[in-house]
């Protein structure tokens, strides 16, 4: 696949290099990487938000583990309590079973001496009275007698509050009982759905992973994507920086002809521009300026001429200034092709207009002293690619 895609980057640039790109071609490329860039952006926060849910799938979990460990610990606990108050509530069963069993042989033993009171009557009490050899003797039987009864009267009492006490016991632990295993019941039911939540945030962390790996993916992809399109956009914009580089070069190169060949074809055949006089007043390179006082380099010759007279197009060409200029005050430039002008400063009048088509020995102007003058003369320029040259060579000087 990247082998490919390089075939076809390489197929690209080559192409690019050597055809003129389309600004919308560039708009569309740079567009491709722009939306490329926001689906990287796009699966970047879908990311983001996969990775915090599975945070907080990490925070539940760890709370529903403590939940978990705490109600199993809470489980064992009743189970044990739940232990303790069966065996309580047996033995509190037993103990009534050995109170009844006791309660029951005494009523045992007092009904079988109660029947046998019966029996005898009031003479068995009284036989037992009478055996008395003293009085001393009677009174203790007497005595025998009434704390047996009073001892057996006691015992049944204290069996039957026994008795009762028992059989509250173990209503009372019957009911714990009761009360400890609904507890239980709800325990277990607690961690059954303790245990159903931890499974359904597994699960849905299971989802949230597959859907991590799957958004990373994507992210990879788009990131792969949007490399790709940086890089074809980057090579088109380099490639066409290039062609237009090229091309430049090239323009200039065939200008630097044209001008090198229109210098050769005008050297020496521009016409002296003011035909009343031929005195130079100041000739062109480094010079004292007159006004100034200070060293300058004087970027034409000055043509030292009377007030009004004739100013001439040096050659044919097409006025582009015609008008105030500066320090040169009113001005006439004439383009004669191959990048070279000449200019005409200094003048009282402007006899032509931007556009005009002139001719050579055509006259242009009249001799004046606007802008920075000492004096009526013409400040004759020649330019070469908006470069001040010597007008000598052209003037056959």
């Amino acid at each position: 696949m990247k082998k490919k895609i390089l075939a076809i980057l390489m197929v690209a640039v080559f192409v690019l290099t050597s055809i003129p790109i389309l600004a919308s071609d560039l708009q569309g490329l740079r567009r491709d990487y722009e939306d490329a860039q926001a689906d990287v952006r796009e699966h970047e926060a879908e990311l983001a938000l996969i990775q915090a849910a599975m945070e907080q799938i990490y925070e539940d979990l760890r709370i529903l583990d403590e939940r978990l460990i705490s109600a199993t610990n809470d489980l064992i606990i009743i189970d044990h309590v739940l232990l303790e108050t069966r065996d309580a509530l047996d033995q509190a069963a037993l103990d009534i079973i050995d109170a009844q069993y006791e309660l029951d042989r005494q009523y045992e033993s007092i009904r079988t001496w109660l029947r046998a009171m019966q029996e005898q009557g009031s003479m068995g009490l009284l036989s037992v009275l009478f055996q008395a050899t003293s009085l001393r003797d009677f009174l203790l039987r007497m005595e025998q007698v009434n704390d047996i009864a009073r001892r057996d009267q006691e015992m049944v009492a204290r069996l039957e509050s026994s008795e009762a006490r028992l059989a509250q016991v173990q209503e009372s632990y019957a009911r714990q009982y009761d009360s400890i295993e609904r507890l239980l019941i709800s325990q277990q039911n607690y961690l059954a759905y303790l245990e159903q939540v931890e499974a359904e945030r597994y699960e849905y962390f299971a989802a949230l992973v597959e859907d991590e790996t799957h958004q990373t993916a994507l992210l990879l992809l788009s990131q792969e994507h949007a490399s790709e399109a940086r890089a074809m956009w980057r090579e088109a914009e380099e490639a066409e920086q290039r062609r237009r580089e090229a091309d430049r070069l090239e323009r200039e190169r065939i200008a630097a002809e044209q001008q090198q060949e229109a210098i050769a074809n005008l050297s020496g055949r521009f016409l002296w521009p003011v035909p009343s006089s031929f005195s130079i007043s100041s000739p062109f390179g480094p010079r004292i300026h007159p006004i100034t006082r200070r060293q300058d380099n004087h970027s034409g010759i000055d043509i030292r001429a009377s007030h009004g007279s004739d100013i001439r197009a040096a050659y044919d060409g097409v006025v582009t200034l015609s008008g105030w200029n500066g320090g040169y005050g009113l001005t006439v430039m004439i383009y004669h092709g191959g990048g070279v002008h000449t200019l005409y400063g200094h003048n009282s009048a402007n006899l032509v207009s931007v556009g005009d088509r002139v001719t050579r020995g055509q006259v242009i102007a009249r001799i004046g002293s606007t802008g920075v003058s000492t004096g009526p003369h013409l400040h004759f320029e020649v330019r070469v690619g908006g470069r001040a040259v010597d007008p000598g060579p052209y003037l056959g000087l």
